[in-house]
């Protein structure tokens, strides 16, 4: 049972957890100022129902995913994320694009993105392989709006690449995949000028590409 607190009156209701409930009914259930101990609440309001998410530091264990085998990579852009998986040569097995619809309301746009980290998550999972993805701060990533249209800057500001990465690196992270963070420099200047051509591919896939490769320790 949850006590929500508000300047009127308490409402009391039951929340039903799935995913993690034991861990955290075992954390509620520890002793006053015991470690680990501290849960937050979040309470979202979806019009006709709500949802409330329970957050804790969870013990994570070792991740079971590596480049042994070959990689995947992503390459986050405004209306889609490009993926790239690779074989243990370096050599593409797969592409995938997972589309992004800006047009949807703050709180579809979020569930949107929580289903696309678990989708991308998965795919990495079943495959045993990484997760690639560019270490990317707000000064190169306000380098790389100055060569791109206003119209899509505007866009592309609002569109938060940083809790885009922060929600895909979480879910694999809980779900023991390894997240590897490479150098972005030039990886959409390498892709095009480099694989485009010879790949057949988009400028997108094959900057996923040069990403997936700087993962595994490749040099283009």
């Amino acid at each position: 049972m949850l006590t929500y607190r508000s300047t009127q009156k308490d409402i009391v209701f039951k929340v039903q957890f799935h995913k993690y409930k034991d861990e955290l009914y075992a954390r509620v259930n520890e002793k006053h100022n015991s470690p680990n101990k501290a849960v937050v609440y979040e309470l979202m309001d979806y019009g006709e129902y709500f949802i409330v998410k329970a957050i804790f530091e969870k013990h994570m264990n070792l991740p079971k995913t590596d480049t042994l085998y070959g990689a995947i990579g992503i390459d986050i852009n405004v209306d889609h994320i490009a993926l790239c998986e690779t074989n243990m040569d370096g050599n593409i097995v797969l592409i995938k694009k997972y589309p992004i619809h800006k047009e949807n309301t703050k709180n579809k746009r979020n569930e949107e993105l929580y289903q696309l980290a678990i989708e991308i998550m998965e795919q990495c999972k079943s495959k045993k392989k990484s997760l690639v993805v560019e270490d990317l701060n707000f000064k190169q990533l306000k380098t790389r709006m100055l060569y791109q249209p206003k119209k899509q800057n505007k866009t592309l500001s609002s569109f938060a690449y940083k809790k885009i990465l922060e929600k895909v690196e979480r879910k694999c992270l809980m779900n023991e995949v390894d997240v590897i963070k490479v150098d972005p420099r030039n990886t959409s200047k390498i892709g095009k000028e480099k694989y485009t051509k010879i790949k057949g591919l988009s400028v997108h896939y094959c900057a996923a590409y040069v990403i997936n490769r700087r993962g595994m320790g490749f040099v283009d």
